[in-house]
Parts: structure tokens; sequence; C-alpha cells
């Protein structure tokens, strides 16, 4: 199988996915330089602003998180209770 880049593959038909590890040293995958600005989900190249998710958040889904714990559905109020 000819591939349009040679034989090599590209990282991104591996499936590499690079991820900000806090603690270590990371290099931007784009311009290789060490400098990040770090917010809540993701860590941002300083120089060329290539945004990479942060490793604690990389495996959590879309979905929402949300559980009911303690009271049953039927203490709750009827607009606090699930549609079904």
């Amino acid at each position: 199988m000819q591939i349009a880049f040679g034989n090599a593959r590209p990282s991104f038909a591996k499936g590499f996915s690079p991820l900000y590890h806090a603690g270590e040293t990371n290099r931007c995958p784009s311009c290789t330089r060490q400098q990040w600005i770090v917010g809540r989900m993701v860590a941002e190249c300083a120089f060329c602003g290539t945004a990479l998710p942060l490793e604690q958040f990389s495996t959590y889904s879309a979905r929402p998180r949300i559980a009911c714990q303690g009271a049953s559905s039927d203490l709750m109020p009827e607009e606090l209770r699930a549609i079904s």
C-alpha cells in the first residue's frame, strides 16, 4: 500500500494523540518549545498556540456525569426528577 507520505505512516495515521503531562518536560509537537499556558482542560503552547489536552482529562467522554445520591427520586420535587 503506497501512502502519500512515502512508506512511513504519519503520526495521525498511527493513532498518535499528544497529551500534556503535568510534572514532566513537555515539548510542543509543532514548534518543539517547552513554554505552556496551562488551563483547566488544555495546555496551550505559548509560542505557536497549539493546544494539547491535559493527561487527566483525556479519557473522559463528553457525556455529563450526573448521579443522584442520597434522597430517592420519589422524595425529589417534580421539576428535579428525571424525564422518562
